[in-house]
């Protein structure tokens, strides 16, 4: 059995992929292959560039030689000695030159440069050309600093007169220092610290209107503010704060203007602002003390609200206004307590004076007791801020050391009228004998004697301990007491056209110098004082305000003399032989 036929062909045969086989390759991978190259060629038009750059010059130069001969060039280089030759004649003949002068000696610099060219390569220098340079710009320098300094000290003499004609005179004198710069550097000459100084003076002087405006418009608003016009003057005011806001970014470093004007200023222009308010402020004041004078109290109470309640709202709306016073505010409001307290203050005072009069009749139990009362009232008025009865008024202070100081007063008006003797001539009474220490302990709670003895006067007081005593020892007599008078010490002390008695007097004679005699040992004179004469000097009342007092009657250093003539000594001085006595009125 045989096959059958074959089967036919297939006539399809597969193409192969193109992109069978092929590898994908990025964009790292080109330029690792192709940057070697790249570098090469950069490299190779980089070198090319800098041989054409650096050949310039050279060929330039090959250019000038093709065109200037070695003749031309020699004949260049003689005519620029010939004229540099002819310049130094002519400085030799004179001092002064003249600019066709000078215009010599740059042709010579110029022959000599074009010398060089035609012979070098262009920029090449030579000692001559530098030596000629030099000279040159040192004569152009010098010539330029002698109009700058001639210019500079004419106008500093017309700044005296006229600043306006100085400036431009000071601005030449700056272009030509600016010249010397940078035309002519080689001269040495350029001085930046020269410069600088003249422009400060050109600055100072061009700052002067605006410093003047400055000050004229400040003046102007103080003229309308003093006569009530208190918008316009807060226009004025703040037109001179943009004139010294101005002067500060332009000159502040070469004119000096007045520390914080610009705080003043604005200080001003607040109170400008405010001055209407003031205005009210001060015709609720002016209606209260009107409601004062006529004793309508609780009218002038009201009118004082009212000024405190615009105080207040003036305060609140323009705190940077000189108005705008604390201690006014405080006065304003004191004196509205004192409207609405007044009748409480003056019964108090009333009862104050029945105080002073029942010591004055030496009743120290019923003025103890008022005392009691009073203070406690004048406590409650001073916290009230009335402005009376305050710890350091007088009269606080009265009634607080007669309440403090109950023994001392009963001890003190027991025996107080037996120890005044009267001033012959005059309604006063005087201390008989110097104040002793135990008294001036009892008053003052305090013994300053350099010896301490209760019996002996008080010594080592200053004038003004010797008026604190005083004061105090009045307060519990209830009347003035004070120092004596140097008039009131010689009426005491009798005749002094004769010396005193031995035995009235303790003097370096019977004292022996030594040691300060007890009150009221030696004898009363004629007028039942003792002691008036030696013991130990006594403070006599001074005018205020004199730095010195006068001490009367010497001591146990004086001599027993027919005639003591008072001594004026300093207010502070401490001696262990001055003492004092006082004067009741």
């Amino acid at each position: 059995m045989t096959q059958g036929p074959s089967n036919p062909k297939n006539d399809f045969v597969a193409a192969p992929d193109p992109r069978a086989g092929r590898s994908k390759v990025s964009a790292g991978e080109v330029w690792l292959r192709v940057r070697v190259p790249v570098l090469i060629v950069v490299l190779l038009a980089l070198g090319v560039a800098s041989l054409l750059l650096y050949t310039s010059d050279r060929r330039s130069t090959r250019q000038s030689e093709l065109v200037v001969s070695p003749e031309a060039a020699e004949e260049l280089l003689q005519r620029s000695l010939r004229t540099e030759a002819a310049f130094e004649k002519i400085r030799q003949e004179r001092f002064e030159l003249k600019e066709a002068d000078i215009a010599l000696l740059e042709e010579a610099l110029r022959l000599q440069e074009e010398y060089i060219v035609a012979r070098r390569s262009v920029g090449t220098d030579s000692v001559r050309q530098q030596s000629l340079r030099r000279r040159l710009h040192l004569i152009r320098g010098e010539q330029l600093r002698h109009d700058s300094e001639a210019a500079e000290a004419k106008a500093l003499a017309l700044a005296k007169t006229d600043e306006a004609a100085a400036i431009p005179l000071l601005r030449q004198a700056i272009a030509w220092e600016q010249e010397i710069e940078t035309k002519w550097e080689f001269s040495g000459l350029a001085d930046p610290g020269r410069r600088a100084r003249l422009d400060t003076r050109l600055r100072r002087l061009e700052s002067a209107p605006l410093w003047q405006k400055g000050r004229a418009l400040e003046a102007e608003a103080e003229k309308l503010f003093a006569a009530g016009k208190f918008a316009d003057a807060a226009v004025k005011f703040n037109q001179a704060i943009d004139c010294e806001t101005d002067f500060l970014a332009r000159y502040r470093d070469v004119r000096n203007t007045e520390f914080g004007r610009s705080e003043k200023l604005a200080e001003r222009r607040e109170t400008a602002f405010s001055g209407e308010a003031w205005n009210g402020i001060l015709a609720h004041r002016a209606r209260a003390e009107a409601f004062e004078q006529k004793g309508e109290w609780p009218a002038a109470t009201q009118a004082w609200q009212a000024a405190v309640d615009a105080f207040a709202k003036l305060l609140t709306d323009h705190p940077k206004s000189s108005f705008a016073d604390r201690t006014q505010e405080a006065a304003i409001a004191t004196r509205l307590n004192f409207a609405r307290f007044h009748d409480e203050i003056g019964a108090l005072r009333a009862r104050s004076e029945q105080l002073r009069a029942a010591l004055r009749a030496r009743r120290a139990d019923e003025a103890l007791r008022l005392v009691d009362e009073l203070v406690t009232e004048a406590r409650r008025i001073g916290a009230a801020n009335t402005g009376t009865f305050l710890p350091e008024d007088d009269e606080r202070r009265e009634l607080e050391y007669l309440m403090t100081n109950g023994a001392a007063v009963r001890g003190i008006l027991a025996h107080i009228d037996q120890n005044l003797r009267p001033i012959p001539g005059s309604s006063a009474r005087i201390y008989r004998t110097e104040i002793p220490q135990g008294l001036y302990a009892s008053v003052l709670g305090a013994n300053p004697s350099a010896t301490r003895r209760e019996a002996n006067p008080v010594e080592s007081v200053t004038y003004a301990e010797a008026e604190a005593f005083a004061l105090r020892f009045g307060w519990i007599l209830g009347a003035k007491a004070r120092l004596p008078t140097l008039a009131e010490y010689a009426a005491a002390a009798g005749d002094l056209s004769k010396a005193a008695l031995p035995a009235q007097a303790w003097t370096v004679e019977n004292a022996g110098g030594t040691d300060v005699r007890q009150v009221g040992t030696a004898e009363a004179n004629a007028s039942g004082a003792f002691d008036l004469i030696g013991n130990v000097e006594e403070w006599a009342q001074a005018r205020p305000g004199e730095t010195r007092a006068p001490v009367f009657g010497g001591s146990i250093l004086t001599p027993r003399a027919a005639v003591l003539s008072p001594r004026e000594v300093f207010k502070r001085e401490k001696s262990r032989t001055l003492g004092f006595r006082i004067v009741i009125e």
